[in-house]
């Protein structure tokens, strides 16, 4: 009897496949989509980010010039001062109009950035992308304001 359980055992045993190398398959199989989100994450979280911060960097240079006696280039070197702090290198910052005077009455700041040129990884979700933001402020130098009658 016990023979005959042992041999029944023995029997199952080797008519299960052998599951050497499966882990590997499976892992060959599952790696590019796994890295692929991983990185399309990581990418877009960047793109994210440089989008956010080009914002905050276009408002803060239009505060900058539209108190009275500032000039274009105060902006400019503002704007890209805060792009700087996130590793943005490559952009353009405009000023329209860019000499301000006293009848100034608002103030555009710009800000076009070649996301190319500042991907962390190969641009390949977002081949050709410019990213451009642009604030414009009300300035405090004209004597437009009249106090009452």
């Amino acid at each position: 009897m016990k023979r005959a359980l042992r041999e029944r055992t023995n029997c199952r045993a080797d008519s299960i496949p052998s599951r050497h190398g499966a882990t590997i398959v499976e892992f060959a199989l599952v790696a590019p989509l796994f890295f692929l989100l991983l990185f399309g994450g990581i990418e877009f979280a960047t793109l994210s980010t440089i989008r956010a911060t080009s914002h905050n960097a276009a408002y803060e240079g239009a505060r900058k010039i539209v108190i009275p006696g500032a000039d274009a280039a105060i902006g400019i070197a503002e704007a890209e001062r805060i792009m700087g702090i996130i590793g943005v290198d490559t952009l353009t910052v405009t000023v329209t109009p860019s000499v301000l005077t006293n009848d100034t009455r608002e103030v555009t700041v710009s800000i076009s950035i070649p996301y190319d040129d500042n991907a962390v990884f190969v641009p390949m979700f977002t081949g050709g992308l410019t990213i451009v933001s642009s604030t414009t402020l009300a300035t405090e130098r004209y004597d437009g304001i009249v106090s009452g009658p």
